[in-house]
């Protein structure tokens, strides 16, 4: 009689003994855990070793490539955000327009909505820093004024986007993606900057700081100064679909506010 036990098995279940820990991880995705299709083997030969280039966050890349990324993407928003809205007359008879006609006007409020959806899956910070960093540097002249200039612009940057905040509780929109968009409306005052304190003063200089020459350089500052007030504050009202005096007025108080500086400054 043998003192063998044999242990006891459910009906239809065989032992795989043979089978190692190599070959069962080998019909395992381990790039994606959260994949239910993890015996998918086409997916780690095509997609596992394929790393985007205009992905973010990729240490392999140069410091060249990373900021001609960067400044792409900061173009790319300027393009939705900023450069169609130029105060042209053609712009100004078709705002005038949508606001007369109410079909147009919901039309102009769904594509204004799908921009800021875009444009807040994608904000960033990186674009309003520079701008403010630039009209710092131009208006101060890198002097001991840029730390004053360079808090202003960003506490008028948060007035602004606190103000739609409270103004427009009913969009689903965050406090980032105000202050995204109105860094990016202030670049018509980056420009205004940079005419008014650097390419001005070199045009009076060659022309020998006459009075007639004062004078014109000082009325080109006013033009300036309206054309790239009204830059702004078209685009950051079409943009936020900013609407009546409650909601416009405050945004181009805190705009001329800025250009203002760079004028007189």
């Amino acid at each position: 009689m043998s003192d063998y036990i044999e242990p006891d098995t459910p009906n239809g279940v065989k032992h795989h003994s043979n089978t190692t820990n190599d070959e069962i991880l080998s019909n395992v995705d381990i790039s994606n855990p959260f994949d239910d299709n993890n015996a998918n083997s086409d997916f780690i030969q095509t997609d596992t070793y394929n790393v985007s280039k205009n992905s973010r966050g990729t240490l392999d890349e140069t410091i060249l490539e990373t900021l001609r990324r960067d400044f792409t993407e900061i173009n790319t928003t300027l393009k939705k955000v900023v450069y169609p809205h130029f105060p042209s007359r053609q712009l100004l008879s078709s705002t005038s327009t949508m606001i007369t006609n109410e079909s147009l006007s919901s039309s102009s409020n769904s594509a204004n909505d799908q921009s800021i959806a875009d444009i807040s899956a994608n904000c960033d910070l990186w674009a309003p820093l520079i701008f403010v960093i630039t009209y710092s540097l131009c208006v101060s002249h890198a002097h001991t004024l840029f730390s004053s200039l360079f808090v202003l612009c960003w506490t008028l940057l948060l007035i602004m986007s606190l103000h739609m905040r409270l103004t427009k509780p009913y969009e689903n929109v965050n406090m980032i993606t105000y202050i995204s968009l109105s860094g990016y409306c202030i670049f018509p005052q980056v420009i205004n900057s940079i005419i008014t304190q650097i390419i001005f003063p070199i045009i009076l200089k060659m022309a020998g700081n006459r009075h007639w020459s004062i004078r014109i350089i000082t009325l080109l500052k006013l033009i300036t100064l309206i054309l790239c007030e009204l830059w702004s504050l078209t685009s950051i009202s079409l943009v936020t679909n900013s609407k009546g005096f409650v909601q416009i007025f405050p945004l181009g108080l805190c705009l001329l506010g800025l250009g203002w500086l760079a004028t007189i400054l």
